[in-house]
C-alpha cells in the first residue's frame, strides 16, 4: 500500500512538473506593463498565398512635389531574417530609442532581427525627393495562419504601431531604406510566419501577405 501512495505522489509530481515546463513564459515589460509571450499550435495552420517581391504597399496618384501632382510608390523589395550582432542591435536601439533600450532587453540571445528594404519611386522627376518614411500601413503586422503575434506580446505591438507612424520613423530624402523589427526566436523560425501588410492602391485598401521563410 505505501509503495503504491509513493507511486501516485510520484506521477502527480512528473505530471505538474510537466505542465509547468509547457507554460513556460517569456515576459516582455514595455514602460512598467507584463505582456506574456505565448506558443500557439501549429496543427491546421491556414498559411495565406504569398506576393512575391518587389511589391507595392502604397502608391498614391495624385502625391504633390513642388507645387504638382505626380505618382509616388512605396515598394518593399526585400525581406531578410537574420541573427541580431553588436552593430545591428545598436542600430535598433538608436531607431527605437530610450523607450526600448531601457527594458533590458537580450536581442542577441532572444531574438532574430527582421530588415524589410523598401524603396521610393515616382513617375516624374522632381528638384528634390519628396520627404516620405520608410514605413508600413496602418494594420500591418506578423502573422503565423490567422494568429496576430502582437496580441500576445507587448513588444511586438509598439514596434508595429512604431513602424506605422511617419514622425516616430524619421522622414528622408532618400529613395531606398530600411526598417527592422526584433522578433521572438521561437516565432522566428515558424515555417509559418508571415508579414501582413494593409496595401494602399490609391483609396483602394486589401490585406496582403510576404512569407518570411
Amino acid at each position: 500500500m505505501k509503495l503504491t501512495k509513493k507511486l501516485i505522489v510520484l506521477a502527480l509530481f512528473i505530471s505538474v512538473s510537466a505542465l509547468s515546463a509547457c507554460a513556460k513564459q517569456e515576459k516582455s515589460p514595455i514602460n512598467g506593463n507584463n505582456h506574456t509571450v505565448q506558443t500557439h499550435e501549429k496543427k491546421g495552420v491556414k498559411k495565406h498565398e504569398s506576393e512575391k517581391l518587389p511589391v507595392t504597399i502604397y502608391s498614391d496618384s495624385d502625391y504633390n512635389i513642388e507645387g504638382h501632382q505626380v505618382g509616388f510608390k512605396r515598394i518593399i523589395t526585400k525581406v531578410e531574417m537574420k541573427d541580431f550582432d553588436e552593430s545591428s542591435e545598436i542600430e535598433f536601439y538608436d531607431r527605437y530609442g530610450k523607450a526600448i533600450r531601457n527594458q533590458g532587453f537580450d536581442l542577441q540571445q532572444d531574438y532574430k532581427l527582421l530588415v524589410i528594404n523598401m524603396k521610393h519611386e515616382t513617375n516624374e522627376e522632381a528638384r528634390s525627393s519628396p520627404l516620405e518614411a520608410f514605413m508600413l500601413n496602418d494594420g500591418s503586422g506578423l502573422v503565423v495562419g490567422d494568429n496576430e503575434l502582437a496580441s500576445q506580446n507587448v513588444f511586438l505591438t509598439y514596434q508595429q504601431d512604431f513602424l506605422a507612424t511617419d514622425f516616430k520613423v524619421g522622414k528622408t530624402i532618400d529613395k531606398t531604406g530600411d526598417i527592422m523589427m526584433a522578433i521572438p526566436k521561437e516565432n522566428a523560425e515558424d515555417s509559418n510566419l508571415q508579414l501582413r501588410i494593409k496595401q494602399q492602391i490609391d483609396d483602394e485598401k486589401k490585406y496582403i501577405y510576404i512569407d518570411l521563410n
